[in-house]
């Protein structure tokens, strides 16, 4: 049987197309590793990270600067002050996370110029623009796609903007993504087929359970041209 034609395939970035959670997890451990050699308890100064950055993101938004910044303020709440050298370490840290080479997963490439043949492709990532962007426009894929939807938080409400903004037909609309919280669960909640591609890592504040089952599971990204 034929692939189905004239769909809307909106796909998600980070870990979905290129890693992106290793490299804040690999500056997280450089950073415990600072703070137990600064005589602070490792698994006390990560709860301490985690509630700075989770708190943090609640009040400012996601990216590489605000997760820099959590380091900068954990140092100081942990310590009293983050000494100034300290801080333009950690800030430059931030930045070239902002700025690694993207490095697409295997089959991301030749799968979005397959799907292109047949459906409209969209990008819906969320953080900064500026920084979101940048990573869509460094990996080679921005031309498979139409739009660039870089939104502040992936709920319901955001996900109902979207479905207007783009005068979205539900019934022929999947969202396809690693994140049960920001990709699964709420794109189903807003009638949105879906396509989970789990990854191998996740941040914490993005895991969740998933509300019901999606309609598809996809071990690799390639597999979507199984099913699309």
């Amino acid at each position: 049987m034929s692939p189905p034609s004239n769909l809307t395939l909106l796909v998600d970035a980070d870990d979905t197309m290129w890693e992106n959670e290793a490299h804040f997890r690999e500056a997280a451990e450089w950073f415990l590793d600072l703070m137990q050699e600064r005589g602070h308890d490792r698994d006390g100064a990560s709860r301490r990270l985690r509630e700075i950055e989770s708190e943090r993101c609640a009040r400012l938004g996601y990216g590489s600067l605000n997760f820099a910044r959590s380091l900068v303020d954990t140092v100081a709440a942990l310590d009293g002050a983050c000494p100034r050298d300290l801080e333009e370490r950690l800030l430059a840290m931030g930045d070239a996370i902002c700025n690694y080479p993207i490095e697409l997963f295997p089959g991301v490439f030749e799968t979005l110029s397959e799907l292109k043949t047949r459906h409209t492709l969209h990008v819906v990532t969320k953080g900064q623009h500026d920084e979101q962007s940048g990573k869509v426009a460094r990996s080679g894929v921005r031309h498979h796609f139409g739009q660039v939807e870089v939104l502040p938080e992936k709920d319901l409400a955001q996900y109902r903007a979207l479905v207007e903004r783009l005068k979205l037909d539900l019934d022929r609309t999947w969202m396809i993504g690693n994140s049960p919280r920001s990709d699964i669960n709420p794109a189903r909640a807003v009638g949105m087929r879906t396509v989970f591609i789990p990854h191998r890592t996740i941040w914490e504040l993005e895991d969740a359970t998933l509300d019901g089952e999606p309609e598809l599971r996809c071990r690799r990204f390639r597999e979507l041209l199984d099913h699309f």
